[in-house]
């Protein structure tokens, strides 16, 4: 099911690796507190391009974005420590290693946004410099040319409580190299949640497929996701529903959609930052019935 999407740039991009269609609402709860931070991406012939402001204030931080083009759209921060540059994250992207260095910061963001439509998260920026990345656009079916980056100062802030939300998915350590979801509060339709990402060295998306029909035992979906076949027909891969990259220990706030009710499969395809299994061959692949 993962065709080659183990390595960092790719699994970053898997917020639309099969177009996904997360709906335009934002977290739910007083985050007043924080402070916003609006962005835009457009497309002009062809290549789609962020519009951002030259610096932003970090702490907790209530992102927006609106996506006037014409394919889905995302945003990833990314920030990068040290004395690297945005070309080296850049770079790193285009890799083929399923490592990700120390130096570079998977901070959260806005899985995707539909055409014509907005969609809002809140997370907590350090201050630093970021590459913003429109996962979206690398590499999947929905590319309409280059994949949209853009560089952000962030300076100042402080960081805060994220405003409450009605429903919970966290990815838990469950032991060595072993972890475990967490879900709770999900229900069919466009769902405001908070994504805790755990572990020390762990990085972590939320991954939810709808099931045509009845989902198989989790074993046989395990196999699945590790071989290098074409999809299985169980999963509706047009319906896929997605999140932004998190280093363990963070939290953000954001939105899920899950159109319609019924099973769906919750998997993570990232692997630790040494590289190793994907997390949904060491314990992060469940079978969620929402209502």
């Amino acid at each position: 099911m993962h065709s080659n999407s183990r390595r960092l740039p790719a699994l970053v991009a898997a917020t639309a690796v099969a177009a996904t269609l997360l709906a335009g609402c934002g977290s739910s709860g007083d985050s007043s507190s924080s402070t916003p931070l609006s962005l835009k991406i457009t497309e002009a012939a062809g290549k789609a391009s962020f519009e951002v402001p030259k610096s932003a204030t970090g702490g907790l931080v209530t992102v927006s974005l609106a996506n006037e083009g014409k394919a889905p759209h995302g945003v990833q921060f990314i920030r990068y420590t040290g004395d690297h540059t945005a070309d080296d994250v850049l770079k790193q992207f285009g890799s083929n290693s399923n490592k990700t260095p120390s130096w570079i910061k998977l901070s959260g963001g806005i899985g995707s946004v539909p055409p014509g439509q907005a969609d809002s998260a809140d997370l907590n920026l350090p201050a630093g410099n970021y590459v913003l990345a429109d996962a979206a656009a690398f590499g999947g079916p929905s590319s309409a040319g280059p994949p949209a980056t853009a560089d952000l100062k962030v300076s100042g802030g402080s960081s805060g409580t994220l405003p409450s939300t009605p429903a919970t998915v966290t990815a838990a350590t469950a032991g060595k190299d072993k972890f475990k979801w967490e879900i709770s509060g999900l229900e069919a339709g466009s769902n405001s949640i908070t994504f805790n990402s755990k572990g020390d060295d762990a990085l972590h998306l939320i991954l939810a497929v709808p099931v045509k029909g009845k989902a198989p035992p989790v074993a046989q979906i395990k196999e699945d996701l590790a071989s290098s076949g074409p999809p299985p027909p169980y999963a509706d891969l047009n319906n896929l529903q997605s999140t932004a990259a998190l280093d363990g220990g963070l939290s953000q706030t954001t939105t899920l959609d899950l159109k319609r009710p019924g099973q769906y499969i919750f998997f993570c395809p990232l692997t630790d930052r040494d590289g190793g299994k994907p997390h949904d061959q060491e314990g992060l692949l469940a079978v969620q019935s929402v209502q």
